[in-house]
């Protein structure tokens, strides 16, 4: 049919990623759903990837090799926390909760649950000064992660 229309709804893939918001104000894509029954709660030690972005799309860090304009010299690897603890800022926490192995979520993170009450300590930090200080610049800001949970 045509779907110029103004009046008429384009067709909804049933697919398409599925948006959600905390009732704090953390904004979820769920990119994958991932596999198996259990799904990450407080008190589960979790191993997450992590892709570090401005709201604007601008690459900060990512703990996986391949992503745009990552020095080669930053060090990498997974991210291994308990949920619960406060080991990470709480939209950080907020996105993993629920998450089951292999699933991955963007996030919008709004400052109050990321960088902006202590900038200098909140983790995760990157490991270099450049990106640390890319962070410090923008801890006032909402900033995105796109989140792989690797294993509970």
């Amino acid at each position: 049919g045509d779907w110029s229309s103004p009046g008429l709804a384009a067709p909804v893939d049933d697919e398409s990623p599925r948006f959600f918001k905390t009732p704090d104000g953390v904004k979820i894509q769920e990119l994958a759903l991932g596999r198996g029954d259990q799904a990450a709660k407080p008190g589960d030690l979790v191993v997450l990837d992590y892709v570090l972005r401005r709201a604007n799309g601008y690459f900060i860090y990512a703990t996986v090799e391949g992503v745009s304009f990552q020095p080669r010299d930053v060090p990498i690897g997974p991210l291994e926390i308990t949920l619960g603890s406060k080991d990470v800022i709480p939209g950080l926490e907020r996105v993993l909760e629920g998450m089951k192995p292999g699933g991955r979520r963007r996030a919008l993170i709004p400052p109050e649950l990321g960088y902006a009450a202590d900038p200098d300590n909140a983790q995760p930090q990157p490991p270099t000064f450049a990106t640390r200080r890319q962070l410090l610049n923008h801890a006032k800001e909402p900033l995105l992660f796109e989140v792989q949970l690797l294993k509970i």
